[in-house]
């Protein structure tokens, strides 16, 4: 192979590799999605239209995993299920609470906290709809 037609096929190579680094990933996340609606109002606004329909997925979500849980312990006389959802369901609103005061605490006065902290509560929503879903 010729040391021109090499160079090339490097170049090309790299040049690919650099493009799928600085891609951005296949589910961005809520700041980011929201980031396009305007001004920081714009912004805010559009977080919190997104928590709210993230919310009220999860609760459809929660609703039909504890119709799931119930079906499997009248099929299986086995109870359990539905009790470790409930601790579940729980535990998750704690760390989701923790977690994104937490993302707050860690941006400076004035540079955005209150939106990361909202969209740290849509994206960790999301999350867990997905999870309760699967």
């Amino acid at each position: 192979m010729n040391l021109h037609r090499r160079s090339l096929r490097l170049g090309i190579a790299g040049a690919l590799s650099a493009i799928a680094l600085l891609a951005p990933s296949a589910r961005a996340g809520a700041l980011e999605e929201c980031m396009t609606a305007g001004d920081r109002g714009a912004v805010t606004t559009c977080l919190l239209n997104e928590d709210r329909k993230a919310n009220e997925e999860l609760g459809a979500a929660e609703a039909s995993a504890a119709q799931r849980a119930r079906a499997l312990e009248s099929a299986t006389g086995r109870p359990g299920a539905h009790a470790a959802l409930a601790k579940s369901v729980k535990d998750f609103a704690q760390y989701r609470t923790s977690q994104c005061a937490y993302v707050k605490e860690t941006y400076a006065s004035g540079t955005g906290a209150d939106e990361a902290m909202i969209a740290c509560r849509i994206d960790l929503t999301r999350q867990r709809v997905r999870a309760l879903k699967s």
